[in-house]
């Protein structure tokens, strides 16, 4: 059974370590249908960093940034974390932020980190509060720019895809807000697209083949996934629809559904997109 995350006991051992700082969560509504209903019962500060936008009406997509701790004391309900603790572990909705501002400073730099500009001068939203795009984007930003982007905090943690909490830690001082929004090369940006295709893969293997899929934990997913786009670009495949069948043909094969000869000629069906064939394949097993 795939374990979850006990997020109040992860506030209070951010608390023993930084008991003068305060500790947020960072939380997308989008993946976490009901949560403002759960914390209107929560008794503590929280608001969507949509206020005061024109995404203002969208709370359902919203982020939300709670306070969970202050003055060395945790403030967020015990009902609210156990909530979480069984929504939030593998629905890359989650994260954590430990900083010396307060909230409503914080909420407001937050903000201004939604905003993004793309090559050739396109605005667009950066949807920094969904674990998987932050953790992409730290793996494309130059060091000036993850240190502004950074400096409001000094740590953030979030929810990787295999449901452990991982952390950025800035390391290049404290609480600094950003001198100014981020702005994509178009190489940066083309790279933040590409980091998406594996969580594209992940969805559609949770919709496609969801009985099967499930049988493999949760926290193993992304690895079987991970290891899955490996094998097939080294097949030659390079589509988002070859890799993607690519995945399955493999769950098929790993699972003892498939054997090794109808194994090679779904592949062979794969590389020449002969899908037509491939998809009588599949069906006759």
């Amino acid at each position: 059974m795939s374990k979850c995350i006990d997020f109040r006991s992860v506030t209070a051992k951010l608390i023993e370590s930084r008991p003068q700082e305060n500790i947020f969560l960072l939380l997308d509504h989008g993946g976490l249908p009901g949560l403002s209903k759960q914390l209107q019962y929560g008794s503590t500060e929280w608001m969507s960093l949509f206020d005061q936008t024109k995404e203002e009406g969208a709370l359902a997509v919203a982020p939300i940034l709670v306070l969970a701790a202050s003055g060395g004391e945790i403030r967020l309900s015990r009902l609210v974390f156990d909530w979480l603790k069984q929504r939030g572990t593998y629905s890359s909705s989650v994260m954590m932020i430990v900083s010396s501002l307060d909230f409503t400073r914080l909420a407001r730099e937050l903000g201004t980190r939604l905003h993004i500009t793309l090559a050739g001068g396109v605005e667009a939203m950066l949807r920094f509060f969904d674990p998987r795009v932050f953790e992409s984007l730290l793996n494309i930003l130059t060091r000036e720019q993850t240190e502004d982007f950074l400096g409001v905090a000094s740590s953030w943690h979030y929810v990787d895809r295999s449901g452990r909490i991982a952390q950025a830690t800035n390391r290049y001082g404290a609480d600094k807000p950003a001198s100014k929004p981020v702005s994509l090369s178009q190489e940066q940006e083309d790279r933040l697209l590409a980091a998406s295709e594996i969580d594209q893969i992940l969805n559609s293997l949770r919709s496609s083949v969801p009985d099967l899929f499930s049988e493999i934990p949760r926290e193993s997913q992304h690895e079987f996934v991970s290891e899955s786009v490996i094998e097939a670009r080294n097949e030659k495949l390079g589509s988002l629809l070859q890799i993607s069948l690519y995945a399955i043909i493999r769950l098929f094969y790993v699972k003892g559904i498939m054997s090794i000869e109808v194994y090679e000629k779904a592949v062979e069906h794969l590389r020449s997109n002969d899908i037509n064939n491939l998809k009588i394949l599949l069906n006759n097993g």
